[in-house]
């Protein structure tokens, strides 16, 4: 899992019929320091979210198959391998 921040969305007229209806995100990458500082890392991940996060919040996108079941649990068809699975209210660090 990553911790980052939703920069954007991604649309398509054109789309595998299994997507249809769900939302696809562009989170940016971060890094959190021990003494609270943050800075991106540069890498961009699409990952799919049905819990609505918007623009600007961080989140953190799960991978491979634990991506798979938050979006559809116990599916092995669901056409996903990264998904936003928590919005971050508050950390301490």
């Amino acid at each position: 899992m990553i911790r980052g921040v939703v920069i954007g969305e991604v649309w398509a007229t054109r789309k595998n019929p299994a997507l249809q209806g769900r939302k696809l995100l562009l989170v940016s990458q971060l890094s959190v320091h021990m003494d609270g500082t943050r800075h991106f890392t540069g890498r961009v991940i699409v990952a799919m979210d049905n819990l609505d996060a918007d623009v600007g919040q961080e989140v953190v996108v799960a991978f491979g198959s634990g991506a798979r079941n938050a979006i559809e649990p116990g599916s092995r068809s669901v056409l996903v391998d990264a998904a936003v699975v928590q919005v971050i209210d508050g950390s301490s660090t």
